[in-house]
């Protein structure tokens, strides 16, 4: 019975994953801004709060979805292990070397688009890693390597003094990677760029298996990748809103 309900718990996560790398592409598409309207929206708060609703409701399977890894031959594959870990590496902090080189790169070319891409994408990882940094620590939950039986063994305040182990909710990598993808997708749909139909679905793809990879190695539960995932994806629509109407 816990098998079932765990697959079922993963295929509602793939399907969720998969809807949004198909989606990204229309998402990143936005009309002009106008100086007038806020950074920060309704829709906004809309993203954050079904991320968390979807979160409590996807703790109590926590426990069943790091269990489960699939069929033994992935399961204990050491080349899947290794694509995963790169994965989330380039998706975490991977992504914010790529931001400087970016910015950079973008400078020296004097290509003002690809160094303001560069610039969005690592201000959507800062404002992001700031909420989730907090956040980390007050929520004070215990990361499944410490006990992988126990998704409810949260601790006010904790994550201040127990240190990393006690610092799961949410994942700073995910958040990381998905503001690195919602940043430049939108980015690229805001100067209506055909580039976003083919970089929107690889980012996105990527910043889904960084947070695949944190279950995977038990570094995270499910549910804080999910509201990992909302953070970065907030972050980058504020980003990317400030520089589209501050050029």
């Amino acid at each position: 019975m816990r098998k079932r309900v765990s697959v079922r718990a993963l295929l509602v996560l793939r399907l969720a994953a998969s809807a949004a790398v198909v989606a990204a592409p229309a998402l990143a598409q936005s009309a002009p801004e106008s100086p007038s309207q806020p950074i920060v929206r309704a829709a906004d708060a809309g993203i954050l709060g079904v991320a968390l609703a979807g979160s409590l409701l996807l703790m109590p399977y926590d426990v069943q979805i790091t269990a489960w890894k699939g069929v033994p031959a992935l399961r204990n594959s050491s080349r899947v292990r290794a694509t995963l870990d790169a994965t989330a590496f380039i998706g975490g902090p991977g992504s914010l070397a790529i931001d400087a080189v970016m910015f950079g790169a973008g400078r020296i070319a004097k290509n003002k688009d690809f160094a303001t891409d560069g610039e969005a994408a690592f201000e959507a990882a800062a404002v992001g890693g700031a909420v989730t940094f907090v956040l980390k620590r007050v929520i004070g939950r215990a990361r499944p390597g410490l006990d992988s039986t126990r998704a409810d063994d949260f601790g006010f305040g904790r994550g201040f003094l127990g240190g990393s182990d006690y610092q799961s909710f949410p994942s700073g990598h995910t958040t990381a990677a998905f503001a690195f993808a919602t940043a430049i997708t939108t980015r690229l749909g805001q100067r209506n760029s055909s580039a976003v139909n083919w970089a929107a679905p690889v980012l996105f793809s990527v910043a889904t298996l960084t947070g695949i990879q944190r279950v995977y190695r038990h570094a995270h539960w499910a549910s804080d990748c999910l509201m990992g995932a909302a953070i970065g994806t907030v972050s980058g629509f504020a980003a990317a809103r400030w520089h589209q109407q501050h050029p």
